[in-house]
C-alpha cells in the first residue's frame, strides 16, 4: 500500500564529519548507505567521505507502488541535498564553468554485488564538458568521461531500465563496443587509453547517432535529465532479471 504520510524524510545526507543516518539503518538506507553514513558521522571514525546523499529504500518501494512514480516530496529533498554537495564540493551541478559530476548507485538491504545498476559521469553534457577540460587541464580525459557516460547511460538507462528489447539480442552496449573496438583496430590501438581527442569527438557523434537509430530517443544533454534517469534506472534494476535471480538464490525478500 503506497505510503501517503506528507513530510516524510526520504533522502539523508552525508559527509566527512556528519550524517543523518548511521550503520544500524541497513533497512531503510542499504548496506552502501548505511556504512556511508556510518564512516562519515561516527563520532570515533568521521573518515573524508566525499559528501553525497542516500535516497531511501522506501521510495523503492513506493515506486513500485505507484506505477514507478515518486513522492511528491522526494524533488525537492534530492534538490536540497544535491545545493549541500555542491557547497561543499565548491562545485556546481551542470555549471559550463565549473561542474559538479555525480554518480548513482545502488544498495540493498543485504549485499548483492554486481546484480543492480551504477551510473557515473552525471552531469557531462556539451557545455560542462568545457569545465571539466578547463579545470583538468585534460581534454583527452574529460572526452573519454563522457564517451563513458554515454555508453552506460544507453545500456541501463535508455534500453534496460526503460524495458527496450535489443534486435537479435545485440543490445546497445554490445552495438557501441564494437564501434569503439573498430575504431581501435583501424588506429592501431591496443587499449581505450590509446584513443586520441579527435578519435573521441568523432565517436561520441557516432554513439549519439546511433543511439537515436537504435533506441528511437537522443541522449540527453540535461544534467537534470541525467540524473532522474539514473535514479529510475538504479530502482528498475530491483527487479532486473539477475537482482530477482539472485534474491531467489540467496533467499533475499523482494519488499
Amino acid at each position: 500500500m503506497a505510503n501517503t504520510q506528507k513530510n516524510r524524510k526520504y533522502v539523508y545526507f552525508f559527509d566527512g564529519g556528519k550524517a543523518d543516518g548511521d550503520g544500524s539503518m541497513k533497512p531503510l538506507l542499504g548496506g552502501k548507505g548505511a556504512n556511508l553514513a556510518e564512516m562519515a558521522g561516527h563520532p570515533e571514525l568521521r573518515l573524508p567521505v566525499p559528501p553525497g546523499f542516500t535516497v531511501t529504500t522506501e521510495v523503492c518501494t513506493y515506486f513500485y507502488a505507484n506505477k514507478k512514480k515518486y513522492p511528491a516530496e522526494l524533488a525537492k529533498q534530492v534538490e536540497d541535498a544535491l545545493k549541500k554537495v555542491e557547497k561543499l564540493a565548491g562545485r556546481k551541478f551542470g555549471d559550463a564553468a565549473d561542474p559538479l559530476l555525480v554518480s548513482v548507485r545502488s544498495g540493498a538491504r543485504s549485499s548483492m554485488p554486481g546484480m543492480m545498476e551504477t551510473v557515473l559521469n552525471i552531469g557531462l553534457n556539451e557545455d560542462t564538458i568545457k569545465g571539466l577540460i578547463a579545470k583538468s587541464g585534460d581534454e583527452r580525459f574529460a572526452y573519454d568521461a563522457y564517451r563513458r557516460l554515454i555508453m552506460m547511460y544507453a545500456d541501463v538507462v535508455m534500453e534496460k531500465a526503460a524495458g527496450f528489447e535489443p534486435k537479435a539480442g545485440k543490445g546497445i552496449r554490445k552495438v557501441l563496443d564494437e564501434k569503439l573496438e573498430a575504431v581501435k583496430t583501424k588506429s592501431g590501438h591496443k587499449s581505450d587509453t590509446d584513443l586520441t581527442v579527435a578519435e573521441l569527438k568523432a565517436l561520441i557523434a557516432d554513439f549519439k547517432k546511433t543511439i537515436k537509430k537504435v533506441l528511437g530517443a537522443d541522449f540527453p544533454d540535461d544534467p537534470w535529465q541525467q540524473l532522474w534517469g539514473g535514479i529510475s534506472a538504479v530502482f528498475s534494476s530491483w527487479n532486473g532479471k539477475r537482482a530477482v535471480e539472485y534474491r531467489r538464490i540467496e533467499k533475499i525478500p523482494d519488499e
